[in-house]
């Protein structure tokens, strides 16, 4: 049950987001002002430094890259824009699990590889962890009661390998990961898989905060480092050429962890989002 709150205490919410900020890392050149917790409550983006060192995300990262390694490795048809993806429903093993593949809704020349079952969602969790507080803190704001959390619903690859034209400006559609939803009610979280210093300019994402909605931003992803989005925030893939995309093998491949409130007046938007995307496999709170 959604509550109002009144507006020191969203004063006193946004404050306190600002006091944790040091959880989120700092690095001067790098959108500092989307740095805390204030800043997803109040813009709806929200930059998350999760690992300190290169080696600390390998660490985390290496299950889930193992899984995408052998996807490539058994699947490699599906990752290709060109060619038709599986048909619905088809489950793509791997040995750590099994994903379902999607063209992608908001880019061609896009994969969303989304994972099929409970143990393969279990992958991407001890990752999932790191961005919780931030979401939580969302909530609070958007004025839910105490007891309503927020919950991993889903997790994806969005791999683009070997597109020949690069992503044109025309393809990369502006777009909000949970539209039917209110704000504070889904997120999504935005990291890459490999070190993106070979090909910088295939990694940036454009998007637009709350708070100053006609100016465009860009985010440049990098290893350890991630992108908290409320699902009401527009954003999209900065166009880059096939020859940034050769920088790296002509392989971009981003982790996507989608994250619910778990308020029940929230599940119907919710479901709606999720069975346009993932239908065969997610996971929501009870309504």
């Amino acid at each position: 049950m959604r509550t109002h709150l009144a507006p020191w205490l969203l004063l006193v919410a946004t404050t306190h987001g600002l006091k944790l900020g040091a959880i989120f890392g700092a690095k001067p050149k790098r959108a500092d002002e989307m740095r805390g917790l204030a800043s997803l409550t109040t813009k709806g983006v929200c930059a998350h430094r999760w690992a300190h060192t290169t080696h600390e995300a390998h660490s985390i990262l290496a299950p889930i890259a193992r899984a995408f390694d052998d996807l490539k490795a058994h699947h490699s048809d599906a990752l290709v824009p060109e060619l038709a993806p599986p048909a619905a429903g088809t489950e793509l093993r791997v040995s750590d699990g099994g994903f379902h593949c999607y063209a992608a809704g908001t880019t061609r020349a896009m994969r969303w590889l989304y994972a099929a079952d409970a143990e393969t969602l279990d992958l991407f969790r001890p990752l999932a962890s790191h961005f919780l507080p931030a979401m939580e803190a969302s909530v609070f704001s958007g004025g839910w009661e105490a007891d309503d959390s927020v919950q991993l619903s889903a997790a994806s690859f969005i791999s683009i390998v070997g597109a020949k034209a690069g992503i044109t400006d025309d393809i990369a559609r502006w777009h909000e990961d949970w539209g039917p939803c209110e704000d504070h009610e889904a997120f999504s979280v935005l990291l890459p898989l490999r070190d993106t210093r070979p090909a910088p300019d295939a990694y940036k994402l454009e998007y637009r905060t709350w708070d100053c909605i006609d100016e465009v931003k860009v985010y440049d992803y990098e290893l350890g480092d991630a992108i908290v989005v409320d699902g009401r925030a527009p954003h999209r893939t900065a166009p880059f050429s096939a020859h940034d995309l050769a920088k790296v093998d002509g392989e971009r491949v981003l982790v996507c962890l989608n994250y619910a409130s778990t308020e029940p007046s929230a599940r119907p938007a919710q479901i709606q989002v999720m069975e346009s995307q993932t239908p065969h496999f997610y996971e929501l709170a009870p309504s």
